[in-house]
């Protein structure tokens, strides 16, 4: 009797030893790996431009357009853009411009065409604008500016010579966002219109390029 009660305390302690070695195992096995992959991970701080929550920008701007047969002159002007979403919007420009001597001027030597007030062009428009290709620029390797190449075209009237001619304007652009409300601008447009100042109507081909500053509100 003594005998079998041996055995049987051997063969629970045999069994209860065997039980207990796959905890050991694993949680040997869990220190390692914890000593091979570490939580504890630094993580860069990475900030990134985005348009303001609002939709409205006011754009001024500087540049240069050329009317064709009076040379290329200064413009300057401003514009107003509702955002409608992340890739339409809408704008409606003002810009003036002061014309110089027309070829024919230049050429005949004769008295001129146009009085100064009369070579003070002025024009206004309503344009659609689609942002084709949003993206970023990355500046110094780690700063990252918002920016967008959109197309653009549109409707509106151009007055000089004491006349008025519906004017279309078609044209590119690019935008690069400084932060949330402050952008910088550069635009191409070719403003088209008919006009008769030298006897017999022609249509002409008008082109601008222009520098601006967006402010987003």
């Amino acid at each position: 009797m003594e005998t079998w009660f041996r055995r049987l305390s051997v063969a629970a302690a045999t069994v209860a030893a065997l039980a207990a070695t796959p905890a050991v195992v694993a949680q040997d096995g869990d220190d390692v790996l914890g000593d091979i992959i570490s939580p504890d991970l630094e993580r860069r701080e990475i900030r990134e431009s985005q348009i303001d929550s609002e939709n409205i920008e006011f754009s001024t701007f500087a540049g240069v357009i050329n009317v064709e047969d009076f040379g290329s002159n200064a413009l300057y002007g401003a514009a107003l853009a509702y955002h409608i979403n992340e890739d339409v919007f809408m704008e409606a420009a003002y810009g003036e411009t002061e014309l110089g001597e027309s070829s024919f001027e230049r050429l005949s030597g004769s008295a001129p065409l146009l009085t100064d007030e009369q070579r003070k062009l002025s024009f206004y428009n309503l344009s659609l604008a689609w942002n084709l290709f949003p993206g970023e620029y990355f500046v110094f390797g780690d700063w990252a500016l918002n920016s967008s190449l959109y197309l653009i075209g549109g409707v509106g009237n151009t007055s000089f010579a004491d006349e008025e001619h519906f004017t279309y304007n078609v044209g590119a652009g690019a935008r690069v966002l400084a932060n949330d409300w402050l952008a910088v601008r550069l635009d191409f447009r070719d403003h088209i219109f008919e006009h008769e100042i030298f006897g017999e109507a022609q249509t002409t081909h008008n082109l601008s390029a222009q520098l601006g500053v967006s402010f987003f509100f």
